[in-house]
C-alpha cells in the first residue's frame, strides 16, 4: 500500500468513528411525522348539520284503549217442543200430503201404533168429557144432556176410551177388507195407520167436551177426518185415483157409524 492510500484511509476513518457512537433512527421514531404531514395535505371538510328528518314522523303511540266489553247474549230458554204424537197431528192438520207420504214411507207395526199415537190420542174425549162431567155435573151426547154422578163420569170415560181403542181397530179391518174392492191392495198395518192418522180431528175435536155444553161442536170438527181418508187411501192403500173418491166416501160413512156406536154404548152401560 502507498503512502498516499494509507492517508486517505485515515481520513476517512474519523467520520465512520463519529457515526459509530450513534443509534440508527427507527420506524416508529418517523410516525408522528408522517402522520402530520398527511393531514396538513387532506383538505379539511366543512362541519356536517343536523340530520334532516326523512318523513313525516309517526306519532307516538300511547296506551292501547282498552276495548268494551261485547254484550253478553241472554242466555236462551230451551224451546218447548211437543211430544212426537202431538206433532205428527199438527203436520196432518197443516201439511196433510206431506205427512201421509212419509207415513207410507215408514216402517210401523200395530203395537208401534198403537204405543206412539193411538193411546195418548184416543185418551183426549174421554179425559175432557170426564172432567167437564165432573165440574159441570152434567154430560151431553146425542140423546140430550143429563146429570151425572162423580163415579158415573169417571166410569163413563174408562169406557169410552176402550171403546176408541176397539173401534179403531175395527175400522181398519173395514179399511183392509174393502181395498180390493177399489182397486187398492190389501195391508193390515197400512190400513191401521189410515184409521188412527185420519181419526186425528176426531180426537182431537173431543177436547171440546171438556165444556159440556160445546161438545156438540167437536164432532163438527170430526168432518175434517173425511179429507184425511182421502188423502190418505190412495198413497197407503194403494188405491188409484179414480176410484178413491167412492172408497173414501164408503169408509167415512163407515166411520161415523162407528162413532155413533161407541157414544150409545156408554149411556146403556151405566144406566142412562
Amino acid at each position: 500500500m502507498s503512502m498516499h492510500e494509507s492517508e486517505s484511509s485515515d481520513a476517512k476513518t474519523p467520520s465512520r468513528k463519529r457515526f459509530a457512537g450513534r443509534q440508527e433512527p427507527s420506524i416508529g421514531d418517523w410516525t408522528p411525522g408522517l402522520l402530520f404531514c398527511a393531514l396538513m395535505r387532506t383538505p379539511p371538510q366543512p362541519p356536517r348539520g343536523p340530520t334532516p328528518p326523512r318523513g313525516p314522523a309517526s306519532p307516538q303511540r300511547g296506551p292501547a284503549a282498552a276495548k268494551p266489553a261485547p254484550p253478553r247474549a241472554a242466555p236462551r230458554k230451551p224451546s218447548r217442543r211437543l211430544p212426537a204424537w202431538l206433532a205428527r197431528a199438527q203436520r196432518l192438520l197443516l201439511h196433510p200430503g206431506q205427512e201421509w207420504q212419509a207415513i207410507a214411507a215408514e216402517f210401523a207395526t200395530p203395537g208401534s201404533v198403537y204405543a206412539r199415537y193411538i193411546i195418548p190420542m184416543a185418551a183426549i174425549g174421554p179425559i175432557a168429557a170426564t172432567v167437564g162431567t165432573i165440574v159441570f155435573g152434567v154430560r151431553n151426547s146425542i140423546a140430550g144432556s143429563y146429570g151425572m154422578s162423580v163415579g158415573d163420569a169417571v166410569t163413563s170415560g174408562v169406557l169410552d176410551y176402550a171403546l176408541n181403542l176397539v173401534g179403531v181397530y175395527v175400522f181398519a179391518l173395514l179399511i183392509d177388507v174393502l181395498a180390493p174392492s177399489f182397486g187398492g191392495q190389501r195391508n193390515s198395518v197400512q190400513a191401521l195407520k189410515v184409521a188412527a192418522y185420519g181419526s186425528t180431528p176426531y180426537w182431537l175435536g173431543g177436547a171440546v167436551a171438556l165444556f159440556p155444553k160445546l161438545s156438540l161442536i167437536g164432532g163438527a170438527l170430526a168432518l175434517y177426518s173425511v179429507r184425511l181418508l182421502a188423502l190418505g187411501l190412495p198413497p197407503l192403500m194403494k188405491a188409484p185415483r179414480d176410484k178413491s173418491a167412492a172408497y173414501t166416501l164408503l169408509m167415512s160413512i163407515a166411520g161415523i157409524v162407528l162413532a155413533l156406536v161407541v157414544s150409545a154404548v156408554t149411556p146403556v152401560v151405566i144406566g142412562r
